[in-house]
């Protein structure tokens, strides 16, 4: 009775339309073989008028008819076995849900029935409520009675992929196996034994078997807790054909719906306009077309603070994002964010062309993915508000400034090309009718790749390296460029005093030199180096002039030891790093300290900055002897970079001796506190004499001891020394009465280095209350910090637990996978040497390191400064 009463509506649907004479034949009478003998049509090849819903349009490759494929679709009739049918018809738009009538010709085509040759098309209403699905068995979905018919299976088992060249999979209920075909961009990615919720879609019969058809995402849900995004933003092409008149076809079909999802963070949190709220981008890991989607909160507290690479899950609720005719779908929270990993691969960047971005039938399966033009030439630099256009021939789109990252980019001039343009699609205001709705977010300056980038500077030096009070300081730089160089000038400053500038020239090549006056003796001063190309993109060096300058002191009379250390930049390199120099001193480290360091050590007064060590001469020198050393200044020992590097030494030409027997300076008596590591005032003793009291060992390590008076911890050596003796009978919890050394960075940390037995008083005793430090999950500092060319990265954990650690630059990206493995229970050391994940040096700036382990995740910037 309900297939009559169905029928009927039908017919009354089509005689508001036809003329009573003609006559409607329901497909059943066209599909259905029972009896007959013959698995053909009963009317293969007579003309036939039918009328029904349509119920598929494959989203298939974008062809004609606006990028629709639409060279055939089915229709059905009735909620029932035999009741559809395909139709192959192509000089209209037809749509899902269109009611509708035709006339044409049944066709048995390779064993598939199908109305071919149509004659008359009649769109009776769009936008009708589909048939219910047939809920069936994969035996059932299987067969001829329901060829053309929309149907679902459920609770189903992946029993075979990979199936074939077009990579189709079968799936089983217990029932018997239907295989699906991939004719349709569904976004699913079958693995083998995995199980799936429900698959809807069209029964066909396609080389020798009858298949399942799923039209798009929608249609296939997946098993477990998550819903893929592709599922929540693929639309159907008929829709985005539809949304430049109505302006809301392009909503998600899961609108308002709640759910969990999971992904990997493409937009970081922090970096692209959100007003008072927080924003980020999350998409699937294969990439690809509806990948992605953004999280919007009005709330900038909402969201953890998120990195590029980071797997999240979150639970929430689809809606959408209109502004003036663009919707973009969005995902609003309703739980907190859960990070599940940090450091993860990052999607596929899609190439696309910029035609691809201007309507909605192209441009919105990219919306909030990351993807790239190419060799696009910039058409308008003065659009109302996105920084400029461009077009690689296949029409121009709009480059916006989300992105904070992008705040004071220089336009670049018109008929300029971009070898490339990476970023993600924002469907936000503009017109349809100018193709503006969708605009080009790259993330980042360096997104942004011109012909010709901006000037590199390198090898920066000055002549003399120790100016006198008579001298002018030649400055050199090589400058090179793709564009046209317009300037390069010194900036510099006396004394702390205005900073001004002198122009520089070039004579030979990318070479420029400058020359900065002749100044007093004892003046400081700093400077650094701009160049400007021809279209105004702009490099310094140093990168980054808060941190560190080019810099020296004028000296008449020679230069001290404090001159060659002292810098009041928080980068600690030597003003006269790389610059030859004489300089006196008193031997404070002799014969052993050079038989296990290779090196001596001097001192020219008491106090910070007055010492240093001395490497590279054979002669045998005592304490006490003034000598006069000849040598080069260096903060990175291209013999022992791990070893020493950050530790500012001479390089020892020669050396004379002046006298012998001399006093040593006393020592600097300091808290352990002040020689810990993390100590801001910790750099000024490197090379000096220090000493301590009332020290109790507190731990002994691998390669050394801690010591605390009760201020802090430092680090206790043997390395300089031939002590080991005493040194092993160290107890935890013994009490040292005197602690003398020379104060020593290697290895990556600053220590005491004890000489000889005389630089330790007795053992006092044992402390009555031990100082315990009980592990914890702690990221610490880096160390040097700020740095150049490496650091080191201090963890602790207090249990066994897999730990990830990840560089990231200031704007969130990942920079360097450090460590993804599993550590014991203790304290570790990893150390960064400045390079990417693909052994390429990093440029100078602000970097991020970034620890998960178990539910703990903390981070710390660091300073690199080349």
């Amino acid at each position: 009775m309900r297939r009559k009463l169905l029928m009927f509506a039908f017919v009354a649907l089509f005689l508001s339309s036809f003329a009573f004479a003609q006559t409607i034949t329901s497909i059943a009478e066209i599909q259905d073989t029972t009896g007959t003998g013959s698995p053909d049509s009963p009317l293969n090849g007579q003309v036939v008028t039918v009328s029904g819903i349509v119920t598929a349009e494959l989203q298939g490759d974008n062809k004609a008819n606006g990028g629709i494929s639409n060279y055939y679709f089915w229709i059905q009739d009735d909620e029932a076995p035999w009741s559809g049918i395909k139709v192959v018809y192509s000089d209209t738009l037809i749509a899902e849900g269109d009611s509708i009538s035709i006339c044409g010709t049944v066709e048995e085509k390779y064993n598939q029935t199908q109305i071919k040759d149509v004659t008359s098309y009649t769109l009776h209403e769009s936008g009708c409520k589909l048939p219910n699905v047939l809920e069936v068995t994969t035996a059932q979905a299987a067969s001829e009675p329901y060829e053309g018919c929309l149907v679902c299976v459920k609770d189903v088992k992946i029993s075979e992929t990979n199936i074939g060249s077009y990579g189709e999979w079968r799936v089983d209920d217990n029932s018997g196996p239907i295989q699906i075909s991939t004719r349709a961009r569904f976004y699913y990615t079958p693995v083998l034994d995995d199980s799936v919720k429900s698959i809807s879609g069209i029964v066909m019969y396609d080389y020798g078997e009858y298949k399942l058809a799923p039209r798009l995402a929608y249609d296939i849900v997946e098993a477990g807790e998550y819903t893929r995004i592709q599922r929540i933003q693929q639309v159907r092409n008929s829709d985005l054909l539809k949304t430049p008149s109505d302006e809301v076809s392009d909503y998600s079909y899961l609108y308002g719906d709640t759910m969990k999802v999971k992904g990997i963070v493409t937009m970081p949190t922090g970096l692209s306009y959100a007003g008072a709220g927080i924003k980020f981008i999350f998409g699937e890991p294969e990439g690809g077309p509806w990948s992605a989607i953004l999280s919007y909160h009005a709330d900038s507290t909402a969201y953890p603070v998120l990195y590029e690479g980071d797997e999240i899950e979150m639970s929430g609720y689809i809606g959408e994002y209109t502004t003036a005719s663009s919707n973009m779908t969005e995902f609003w929270i309703t739980s907190p964010i859960d990070i599940l990993n940090i450091g993860q691969t990052l999607p596929p960047v899609d190439t696309i062309a910029t035609g691809d971005l201007r309507l909605p039938v192209t441009a919105e399966q990219w919306g909030n993915v990351i993807v790239a033009v190419k060799d696009a030439v910039v058409i308008d630099v003065n659009p109302q508000y996105e920084l400029f256009s461009v077009d690689d021939g296949t029409g121009e789109i709009l480059i916006d400034d989300d992105s904070d990252s992008l705040e004071g980019y220089i336009d670049p001039p018109v008929g300029a090309i971009y070898e490339s343009i990476s970023g993600w699609v924002y469907h936000h205001y503009g017109s349809y009718t100018d193709s503006s709705t969708y605009k080009l977010e790259p993330l980042y300056v360096e997104d942004l790749v011109l012909g010709s980038g901006p000037p590199q500077l390198a090898n920066v030096s000055r002549n003399p390296g120790v100016p006198t009070s008579s001298d002018p300081v030649e400055v050199s730089v090589d400058v090179t460029t793709n564009a046209t160089i317009d300037s390069v000038t010194i900036w510099y400053a006396v004394d702390e005093g205005e900073y001004v500038y002198t122009a520089m020239s070039s004579s030979k090549g990318d070479i420029w030199t400058g020359t900065i006056p002749q100044q007093s003796d004892g003046a400081w001063v700093d400077y650094y180096i701009v160049a400007t190309d021809d279209i105004g993109m702009t490099s310094t060096m140093p990168a980054d002039t808060s941190v560190l300058f080019y810099s020296y002191v004028v000296r008449d009379a020679g230069l001290t030891i404090s001159d060659i250390q002292y810098t009041p930049w928080s980068l600690a390199d030597s003003p006269f790093n790389g610059y030859d120099v004489t300089v006196s001193g008193i031997v404070t480290a002799d014969t052993t300290v050079k038989v296990n360091y290779g090196a001596y050590v001097i001192q020219d007064g008491t106090g910070p900055w007055n010492g240093i060590y001395i490497f590279g001469t054979d002669d045998i020198l005592l304490r006490g002897d003034e000598v006069q050393v000849w040598g080069t200044v260096t903060d990175y020992n291209d013999d022992w970079h791990f070893k020493w590097d950050n530790n500012t030494v001479i390089l020892v030409d020669s050396v004379k001796v002046l006298s012998s027997g001399n006093a040593e300076p006393l020592p600097v008596v300091l808290t352990t506190a002040e020689l810990s590591g993390d100590s801001e005032t910790t750099e000024q003793y490197e090379g000096v004499l220090v000493k301590v009291a009332n020290a109790q060992v507190t731990a002994i390590n691998s390669y050394d001891w801690s010591i605390d008076d009760g201020s802090g911890p430092c680090l206790l050596d043997d390395d300089a020394s031939s002590m080991d003796a005493w040194f092993d009978s160290l107890k935890v919890n013994d009490v040292i009465s005197e602690v003398t050394g020379v104060f020593t960075f290697s290895f990556g940390t600053y220590k005491i280095e004890v000489r000889d037995i005389e630089d330790v008083g007795p053992i006092v005793g044992i402390a009555e209350e031990p100082i315990n430090y009980p592990l914890t999950y702690n990221l610490k500092q880096n160390f040097p910090n700020p740095f150049n060319p490496e650091t080191r990265i201090y963890f602790e954990i207090p249990n066994q637990e897999r730990v990830s650690i990840i560089v990231y630059n200031i704007l969130g990206q990942k920079i360097r996978n450090l460590a993804m493995d599993t550590y014991p229970a203790g304290k570790h050391i990893l150390n960064w040497n400045g390079r990417n994940d693909y052994g390429e040096l990093v440029s100078s700036g602000t970097y991020i390191v970034r620890m998960k382990a178990g539910n703990y995740i903390d981070s710390k910037k660091m300073l690199l400064i080349r």
